[in-house]
């Protein structure tokens, strides 16, 4: 029975990867986490085998899983006052499905209450969610107890970290966000194409190092090779990433300006990279003196990040307990 069964099945599926971790919870403690990651081609279902085979998951298991941003709307809704908190996802649905021109037969929907009156909403088509279960039990795996928009493992990791109007930019492998936060809770939320995976790969083709060896050249304060060819790619992200919080700002608190904002806390992964991206929006006006680095609370003990932010939210079924560590 699963209250005596404490194991957590995480898949985490990018664009160039299939990985997952197998862990147990006990007593708030994530122990003994095991992590296989193989490289994704064009048949998905046969990597997740793969996968499947060497994690070797239990059917009592908790399966968690990511699913792909680019499948995921995400809108910002009013909340009428008479809307109670048992009575808002039915609100978000008749909303989405008067928006989108969709039944709510053909939507999956779920949605967060902000403090402030307003809900942020994640909407995707329910065949499109079907399809990605489908992949993964046809490899094997369980039933997954647990399907999350990507961004999510990540805030997982994260505490917000002040109460008044800020922005998340979180830097990853495969995308980027800007997270509009209220009240310590996301708002809006809006994608972009920014590939950190990308941009390292380009420095390493131009310089012949690997992605360790241009964090280290990127920390030293002298100018360096792998700098210039760094900054000569991004030199116009900060100001493509101000676009997209004024378009979100506009969109998820109407009549807030950029310059209204709080802080701004830059979230990349891998986490070495933050700073170096940090320093290039403390040219912009907009962003300085209030441009910040976020890590993430947990000690990740070489497991890659997304994958110990499913762990965690995986760990959240046993008891609703947010008190893990690894």
């Amino acid at each position: 029975m699963q209250i005596f069964h404490k194991m957590i099945t995480a898949i985490d599926i990018g664009k160039n990867w299939v990985q997952g971790s197998r862990a147990r919870k006990f007593r708030g403690i994530l122990s003994n986490p095991v992590f296989v990651g193989v490289r994704k081609d064009e048949d998905v279902v046969e990597r997740l085998k793969e996968l499947r085979s060497k994690l070797k998951p239990d059917v009592e298991d908790i399966v968690v899983t990511n699913f792909p941003m680019e499948d995921v709307l995400f809108n910002t809704v009013d909340v009428p006052k008479e809307i109670k908190k048992r009575e808002l996802r039915a609100y978000a649905v008749a909303e989405m499905s008067r928006i989108l021109n969709l039944s709510s037969s053909e939507m999956a929907l779920d949605c967060m209450m902000n403090p402030v009156g307003k809900a942020l909403v994640m909407v995707t088509k329910a065949r499109r969610l079907n399809e990605w279960v489908s992949s993964i039990t046809s490899a094997g795996f369980p039933l997954p107890d647990v399907v999350i928009p990507d961004v999510f493992k990540y805030l997982q990791l994260i505490r917000v970290p002040v109460r008044e109007t800020c922005v998340l930019i979180f830097l990853m492998p495969d995308y980027s966000t800007v997270i509009v936060c209220v009240a310590g809770s996301p708002l809006g939320i809006r994608t972009f194409s920014h590939s950190v995976e990308e941009t390292i790969a380009i420095v390493s083709e131009e310089t012949g190092l690997s992605k360790e060896e241009i964090a280290r050249e990127l920390a030293k304060p002298e100018p360096n090779n792998a700098r210039n060819v760094f900054e000569s790619i991004v030199i116009d992200l900060p100001y493509a990433i101000e676009r997209e919080i004024i378009f979100l700002l506009s969109s998820a608190l109407p009549g807030s300006l950029i310059r209204d904002v709080a802080g701004f806390y830059v979230f990349c992964d891998p986490m070495d990279f933050a700073p170096h991206y940090a320093r290039l929006f403390e040219t912009v006006e907009t962003f300085q003196g209030k441009i910040q680095t976020l890590r993430p609370d947990i000690e990740a003990k070489n497991l890659p990040m997304g994958i110990v932010g499913l762990l965690l939210r995986g760990g959240e079924e046993f008891g609703k307990n947010k008190l893990v560590q690894i």
